[in-house]
């Protein structure tokens, strides 16, 4: 049995869904391809890593392994008996470029076990397994956003989430004559993990200042009273970056992408300034991207300090970023890479 389980790339609404956010994202036509069948013993081998690992019981390893492993354990909690079985594991998806593709692993293996096994599990309480086997078992504290996107999503449409009731419906992403991309600038940062980890703190701080619950009754007048003023740029940036999501859904409803576009840059700008997550090498891409006027928007993606730039362009963007590339490259000394991105449906099984 095969399955194809897709990245995501998120349009706007960043470092929100662990804030009790809005977020917009939507899968992508890059895929973790999963192959599995019954066997005496557990056996997962990535033909990217070229690594291949054997178990008996679910059992942390630390490793990239763990996303699958995980799994297991989590729908055993869930009351699903997973037995044995072998996995191949390729991808075309590229790491660390923001694309999420440890939620696309951690997905794709409880659609694919669950497909083998005749389970009867929805694309939701998929998506909330793969959450919950992330934060228990990974340990990595993220938001929802991720598991949803790859689980749920439409193909030529981007998928509105409210990450507190966890409420999501479909928005058309009708983009005519213009396109998505990416741009991986080649770059991560190694305070990239830690600084994401103190960053959701300084956010729960800014709260606690409040004596609020949650961002969602969070206004801009309460924030001028935070006497920190880190804590205060964090709370500006989760209340505005909330009400560029829900405008930006109103521009895509209306079609009106150069203002979709405005959004991106004002995304951006409150990344760089009041979340302090993005880094030299994006910034200076983004600049460039500000040249030129098909360029609608950009922003940075993902946890931040490099990886990857959402770019929204009208027309041809090739010859733009040819430029853009080599004075980066003459700068930087590395080639960034470009990626167009074409919307996809959620998980699926191919055979």
């Amino acid at each position: 049995m095969v399955v194809y389980s897709p990245g995501r790339a998120n349009l706007i609404g960043e470092h929100t869904d662990y804030n009790d956010g809005f977020v917009l994202p939507f899968a992508i036509k890059r895929y973790v391809k999963i192959e599995i069948e019954p066997s005496k013993k557990f056996k997962i081998f990535s033909h990217q890593l070229k690594k291949g690992i054997e178990f008996d019981a679910p059992t942390k390893t630390n490793s990239w392994a763990d996303y699958v492993i995980g799994m297991v354990q989590k729908l055993r909690e869930h009351g699903y008996e997973v037995k044995p079985f072998t996995m191949h594991i390729d991808s075309d998806l590229p790491m660390g470029a923001g694309l999420s593709s440890s939620a696309a692993l951690e997905v794709g293996a409880g659609y694919a076990i669950s497909q083998m096994m005749g389970f009867e599990i929805d694309r939701e309480e998929l998506a909330k397994i793969a959450h919950e086997c992330e934060v228990d078992f990974v340990g990595v504290r993220c938001g929802i956003m991720d598991q949803y996107a790859v689980a749920l999503s439409k193909e030529d449409h981007a998928l509105f989430i409210d990450t507190m009731t966890r409420e999501y419906k479909y928005v058309p992403l009708r983009l005519d004559d213009t396109k998505l991309y990416l741009i991986n600038s080649g770059v991560k940062h190694e305070l990239g993990s830690s600084e994401y980890n103190k960053r959701r703190h300084e956010c729960e701080l800014a709260l606690q200042a409040l004596r609020k619950s949650s961002f969602r009754e969070v206004t801009l007048e309460d924030i001028e009273k935070i006497q920190d003023p880190v804590l205060k740029k964090r709370a500006l940036h989760v209340v505005t970056e909330n009400e560029r999501v829900l405008k930006t859904l109103s521009a895509l409803e209306d079609d009106n992408l150069v203002l979709v576009g405005k959004y991106l840059y004002e995304s951006h700008y409150s990344l760089k300034d009041n979340y302090e997550v993005s880094c030299e090498e994006i910034d200076f891409l983004i600049e460039k991207l500000r040249e030129y006027s098909n360029v609608l928007g950009a922003r940075i993606v993902g946890a931040g300090f490099g990886g990857s730039i959402i770019a929204l362009v009208k027309g041809n963007f090739e010859s733009i970023f040819e430029k853009i590339s080599e004075a980066y490259r003459i700068k930087f000394g590395i080639l960034p890479t470009l990626l167009n991105v074409e919307t996809s449906n959620g998980v699926f099984r191919a055979l």
